[in-house]
């Protein structure tokens, strides 16, 4: 039981320490999008409030939990930590449900906003973005909620089951794959309607029509 334990704690120090260094890298991608495009966007006024928010949708408050996450973890304070993030997992599903209509209203804003267009150019040229563009920045919350769920799994299964924090966990993890769920199912619904789309396509000219408006 003893050496059942050890290893145990081995593998649940292992993932905890790479779940806490994945934090930091997601995080500092994450402040690259609101420091120099949110932040600064807000205060230039260069979109509409309305076109700011469809963009980038809850990435802020996506941001702000993903830094009370890594406090916690920095501290050791796992249970504690996971409590807090469990409150804001609904966020991940509203911004991958805001995804496509945030990707066309970028592309629209590109091509008839110059100033706009200037300013993005110029944010990506910037030392820090290392090459990064803003398109590879925005899907990032959705590949890390991909992570969380094996980092979670994996913590549990090194976890003792009588442990103060096996309970915390297992309701953590069991909010991760709901809202996974609620991603994945939302890319296949995406993936279903392009599908008929391209169906339709093939049958211009006839009467059969395989989408209907709702």
């Amino acid at each position: 039981v003893e050496e059942q334990r050890a290893r145990w704690e081995r593998k649940r120090s292992r993932t905890a320490k790479e779940l806490l260094e994945t934090e930091h890298q997601y995080l500092e991608q994450l402040d690259l999008v609101v420091t120099f495009f949110v932040t600064i966007l807000k205060a230039k006024g260069t979109l509409k409030p309305a076109v700011l928010e469809t963009i980038f949708g809850p990435l802020e408050s996506i941001y702000s939990a993903s830094q009370v996450l890594s406090f916690h973890l920095e501290r050791g304070n796992l249970g504690a930590g996971l409590e807090n993030f469990c409150q804001h997992l609904e966020l991940y599903g509203h911004y991958a449900e805001n995804m496509e209509k945030a990707n066309k209203t970028l592309k629209d804003q590109l091509r008839k906003n110059k100033s706009f267009r200037r300013f993005k150019k110029l944010q990506e040229t910037r030392p820090q973005f290392q090459g990064r563009k803003l398109e590879n920045l925005l899907p990032l919350p959705l590949q890390r909620l991909h992570q969380y769920k094996h980092f979670l799994r994996d913590l549990l299964e090194n976890t003792s089951p009588d442990s103060d924090e096996y309970q915390k966990l297992a309701k953590t993890v069991k909010s991760v794959s709901e809202v996974s769920q609620w991603v994945q199912d939302i890319a296949r619904n995406r993936e279903n309607l392009l599908q008929l789309l391209r169906v339709q396509k093939l049958l211009k000219g006839q009467k059969t029509q395989v989408l209907t408006p709702g």
